[in-house]
């Protein structure tokens, strides 16, 4: 405070949790381009060819260090929107700020794990576990897809140098870019079910019970 006014904030108090996501994100980035050409390459077709993923080789399956790698991206990217959460969400102090992105990696961390779960089980009732195997291979790609997306828009305000009396902002363009990203992963996995000659029905009870339903829970709780 100076003389009962408080002291404005730069962007770079504002956005310190959400650059310090995105400089872990960027390292994995780094790290999947030099080290796991496959996973990398794999990525880049689900976004504009996915019928080159469909068809891919055997060895050309990612492996387990490029699989963690991704994983790890889209933590980053649970970690830069629970950052924009708490920063919508903060007081004047923005002691809270690193905590947000603590709750983003844990709702990611959550959210690998029951996408897991719901792919085995998925697989189990539709007799079909490659098919939900690749479902959630889609989303693994293209959630890196939403942290590069993500960074971009970031880094967009971090050059406007965003005021605090405007730091929602940050939180509505994160969620919408979020939301959109929700329907192209849905969109890419209805096409995985056409493409398996799995029922279309199957498809899109799959994805209302276990996509949509728990993302809009999520989306309400915070």
């Amino acid at each position: 405070m100076f003389e009962g006014n408080p002291i404005p904030h730069g962007s770079y108090d504002l956005l310190a949790a959400v650059l310090a996501s995105i400089a872990l994100g960027m390292v994995a980035t780094v790290m999947l381009r030099i080290r796991f050409e496959r996973e990398w390459s794999l990525t880049i077709w689900t976004a504009y060819n996915i019928k080159r993923v469909w068809q891919r080789l055997a060895d050309e399956s990612a492996r387990t260090g490029g699989t963690l790698t991704s994983h790890g991206l889209g933590i980053c990217a649970w970690c830069i929107l629970g950052s924009a959460w708490s920063l919508n969400q903060a007081d004047y102090s923005l002691g809270n700020l690193w905590l947000g992105m603590g709750y983003g990696g844990l709702v990611g961390v959550s959210s690998l794990l029951l996408r897991a779960t719901v792919a085995i089980l998925g697989g189990w009732i539709t007799l079909a576990p490659a098919s939900t195997s690749r479902g959630l291979e889609i989303d693994r790609h293209m959630r890196n897809w939403l942290f590069w997306v993500l960074v971009i828009l970031c880094v967009f305000y971090l050059g406007k140098n965003v005021p605090f009396d405007r730091r929602q902002i940050l939180w509505t363009s994160t969620v919408s870019t979020w939301w959109i990203w929700l329907s192209l992963k849905w969109f890419r996995q209805l096409q995985s079910v056409v493409h398996d000659g799995l029922p279309f029905g199957w498809g899109i009870v799959y994805i209302c019970t276990f996509e949509i339903g728990p993302t809009y829970l999520l989306f309400k709780q915070f």
